[in-house]
């Protein structure tokens, strides 16, 4: 059985990186932003005696929205250093955490099979297949999906420079540079919440099945994000988007009858990926082209906020008994 830990060397990795993405100009401007809203914030009610209004009011509505922003873009960013303390938080309370995820492996070996023909013997290799177990730490998976939210948070700190709350997307967003990376870091982000989401929603299946189905809704998932910059005119898009629709049903059909289980954590992570897949092609597909980019960005950002709180749950629960569970079968 191959076993793959968050071992205590990775932490060393995770901060290195998260150091150099520190350094970066938008995560430091976010980072200022946010220190000086809730310094206005505690001014404010200070010498209004604990009365929120003056913060929270309509003189001021415009900076608490902005903290909140801030907010939610630094629990993105910070979703690695988050992980790994409710990791350790849930581990000095349990003593024993199990968060593995079980899936199968296949191996192939030769098998040497003897024909008699005559007096001559002849040697055929034939191929056999064998399932081996291999155990993921769930760790693992969510700090890869929490470095992808760290990098598109980046990326959106610069590109967001030059947005207004009324800015649409549009055709015309492939002209900035800015805003390819934060397209392509994006891309890169729902292809590991796939993985992440089927591989603890698809326990006791294979590492290839939750590989390449993991690709499969991706790639589907990319056109409705590319095709939300386009109005839908011509009857060869809205064809389409129906085979887009018919290859996401037919490939999470098959999903689905992987993912019954009677392990709650698997039942939940598959509830999250179908709501986050629907969330993600039903809410792109409606923009047609006449969306603003703040409602396409609120959208993404929610999505990454559920996953991030459901890893954390995940993390802090004792999940032995789903773990046994599948060492059983």
């Amino acid at each position: 059985m191959a076993v793959l830990d968050f071992d205590d060397h990775y932490i060393i990795y995770v901060a290195v990186i998260m150091c150099v993405l520190c350094c970066c100009q938008g995560i430091m401007q976010s980072f200022g932003s946010f220190v000086q809203g809730v310094d206005r914030c505690v001014e404010a009610t200070c010498s209004s005696c604990c009365d929120l209004p003056e913060c929270c009011g309509q003189q001021d509505a415009s900076m608490c929205a902005l903290l909140l922003r801030r907010v939610l873009l630094l629990f993105c960013f910070a979703q690695p250093p988050l992980l790994y303390s409710v990791r350790f938080l849930s581990q000095s309370e349990h003593l024993k955490l199990h968060n593995e995820v079980w899936l199968l492996q296949l191996e192939r070996s030769g098998v040497q099979l003897e024909s008699a023909l005559g007096n001559m013997t002849l040697p055929e290799p034939l191929p056999s297949v064998q399932l081996g177990v291999l155990e993921i730490d769930y760790m693992l998976l969510a700090v890869a999906f929490g470095l992808t939210n760290s990098c598109n948070v980046l990326f959106f700190t610069t590109w967001s420079n030059t947005l207004n709350g009324a800015t649409p997307w549009d055709c015309a967003m492939s002209e900035s540079k800015a805003w390819f990376n934060y397209e392509l870091s994006y891309y890169v982000q729902v292809l590991f919440m796939n993985w992440m989401l089927l591989a603890l929603a698809c326990r006791g299946q294979t590492v290839q099945q939750v590989y390449f189905a993991g690709i499969t809704m991706a790639l589907v998932v990319w056109f409705f994000l590319a095709a939300s910059r386009f109005t839908h005119d011509t009857s060869l898009e809205h064809y389409c988007a129906t085979v887009a629709f018919t290859v996401l049903l037919l490939t999470m059909l098959p999903l689905w009858e992987s993912m019954s289980s009677t392990c709650p954590v698997s039942l939940a992570a598959a509830a999250m990926l179908l709501a986050n897949t629907c969330a993600l092609v039903l809410g792109h597909y409606t923009a047609f082209g006449q969306a603003s980019a703040a409602y396409i960005c609120l959208l993404r950002f929610a999505v990454t906020v559920l996953c991030g709180v459901f890893n954390m749950v995940v993390l802090a629960l004792d999940d032995g008994l789903c773990a046994r569970g599948v060492v059983a079968l």
